[in-house]
């Protein structure tokens, strides 16, 4: 084991600890916790984590899948809603808030954060918008429940990009 040496920044005190980074002697006030190790107060500036960076790359998988998916489930919406009422209406809502939450994060490879949940919200409003639900007219959902479930699909599909 290395003798010990004094911190970086407070010559008093004697540490065996070192930045795993940059390899300076850290005392207990001066490490800081990191993913991969200790570092040192320099070394350890706040980054962000690649979870949470946002990229036009992204933004445009992101975009693109929203749009696939809103107009995907605007077809499907229609396609069913005229078999369905009630209860199962409220599901196949939740249903499509999840697919297309789920969808968007794995365009964006899982990223998370406010711009990827604008755009699965894009998405949820562009399946339910009311262009896209020509079947209303067909089945006997009340306004209320057309809203409740437009909520839910857009509180899903808001929850599975939060960071």
């Amino acid at each position: 084991m290395a003798s010990p040496t004094a911190c970086h920044w407070h010559a008093d005190r004697e540490t065996g600890l070192r930045c795993g980074n940059c390899g300076k002697p850290v005392c207990f006030e001066c490490v800081r916790q990191h993913p991969v190790g200790i570092r040192c107060k320099e070394c350890a500036r706040a980054v962000r984590l690649p979870t949470y960076r946002f990229s036009r790359s992204d933004a445009g998988r992101g975009i693109g899948a929203a749009v696939v998916l809103g107009l995907v489930g605007a077809l499907v919406v229609v396609l069913v809603t005229g078999l369905l009422a009630g209860f199962f209406f409220f599901a196949l809502m939740i249903g499509l808030g999840y697919v297309i939450g789920e969808g968007v994060g794995r365009a964006v490879n899982r990223r998370r954060g406010r711009a990827y949940q604008y755009m699965a919200l894009g998405a949820v409003l562009l399946a339910t918008s009311p262009l896209s639900l020509p079947a209303l007219g067909s089945f006997s959902i009340g306004s209320g429940l057309l809203l409740l479930g437009v909520g839910a699909a857009a509180l899903v599909a808001w929850h599975r990009l939060a960071p």
